[in-house]
């Protein structure tokens, strides 16, 4: 690999690790590794969504809430 090729591909991890870190609130506490419903949160939801609280099953659900009460309004 050329080195400004190299170069241009940091330069784009970096970018990226930017834009994540500009989207992603702050973990305000440690991920949950169990679900309140009781499901495992897996390691890799875990890693991508820092301080995650609740499985995907019930996030969907949550967003399925909170369009319904916007709707209404």
């Amino acid at each position: 690999m050329k080195p400004e090729d190299r170069a241009q591909e940091l330069e784009l991890e970096e970018w990226e690790r930017r834009q994540k870190q500009a989207i992603l609130p702050a973990p305000t506490k440690a991920s949950a590794k169990v679900c309140e419903c009781g499901a495992r949160i897996p390691a890799a939801r875990r890693k991508a969504v820092p301080g995650v609280q609740i499985c995907v099953g019930c996030q969907g659900m949550n967003e399925i809430k909170k369009k319904g009460r916007y709707a209404s309004n």
